[in-house]
């Protein structure tokens, strides 16, 4: 306001320095000039006053109806989930989040001028942690079920991946019913849980963490596991003896953002998501991380 009020008191000391000047030159003095200068400077006072209000009033607009505008939001994630949440470390030594789930909801809270606070726990932990109040929500691969959906809402779904049954060579788990009667891992909490107890006379395990799981299997402790197949080919790159077969699309394992209920965040987040997935930009961030096989319609 203040800035505003000398904008306008300069302004009016040039217009009317411009009208003496202008009566100076003239030489006639006649009252029909200096009414018409007078005029115009009033105009162009009256217009820089518009546009300054009218700048502040978008200013405030955008505060006002943009929740994450200004804000550091906290959001959950789990940095066991190669490709779509881990960390790096960068060359001063410093942690990094990186993954396709990372770099959507990056792009989301920045698109409506926020920054994020990631935090890193067990995918078993981030429902408590919402509910807690400790993260404002997380950051996705969250299938929004039925008992999770009593006390968390969900975006849209944005993802739906392909799970795969990792093996040491020679077994040949190539589908779920090679596994009966099988010692299978899983990681705790997430839907392979499910996938792993459907299956006839199974010894089902649950781990933390998709590379426990990795690790159970090449120990021998398990036969096979069941993770997600994108992240289950990057493991299978740096450790040998390893085979992996892929699993059908199942429309009940979906990826998600869980928000607390009532989440002030919610309804700009969810807008956004669908806008990118309607504009294509949500597709260009997924072929970023993930090969046309992972790529499901």
């Amino acid at each position: 306001m203040r800035r505003m009020i000398m904008k306008k008191i300069a302004l009016t000391l040039l217009t009317a320095l411009t009208v003496s000047v202008l009566a100076g030159c003239s030489g006639s003095g006649t009252p029909a000039e200096t009414p018409a200068a007078g005029t115009e400077a009033a105009e162009t006072t009256a217009a820089a006053e518009e546009t300054e209000a009218g700048t502040e009033g978008e200013e405030a607009e955008v505060s006002a109806d943009n929740p994450f505008n200004g804000k550091t939001v906290k959001v959950g994630c789990s940095s066991t989930f190669v490709p779509f949440e881990s960390i790096e470390m960068d060359a001063k030594g410093n942690k990094t989040y990186v993954g396709m789930n990372i770099d959507i909801v990056t792009e989301i809270v920045e698109k409506n001028g926020g920054t994020v606070e990631f935090q890193d726990m067990p995918f078993k932990s981030l429902t408590a942690a919402i509910q807690a109040g400790q993260i404002d929500f997380c950051s996705g691969g969250m299938a929004p079920t039925e008992e999770r959906q009593k006390t968390l809402d969900f975006s849209e779904i944005f993802f739906y991946p392909r799970n795969g049954i990792v093996y040491r060579e020679g077994d040949n788990y190539t589908t779920l019913d090679s596994l009966a009667g099988k010692t299978v891992a899983y990681v705790f909490g997430t839907n392979y849980q499910q996938v792993a107890e459907s299956i006839e006379g199974v010894n089902a395990v649950g781990i933390q963490g998709s590379p426990a799981c990795i690790e159970e299997v090449k120990s021998k402790r398990a036969d096979a596991c069941i993770i997600d197949g994108a992240g289950a080919v990057e493991f299978l790159k740096q450790n040998t003896g390893l085979e992996l077969s892929l699993l059908d699309k199942n429309e009940a394992d979906c990826f998600a953002i869980g928000f607390p209920k009532d989440s002030p965040y919610y309804e700009t987040f969810n807008n956004t998501l669908k806008e990118m997935m309607e504009n294509g930009e949500l597709d260009e961030i997924i072929t970023e991380h993930l090969s046309e096989e992972f790529i499901a319609d």
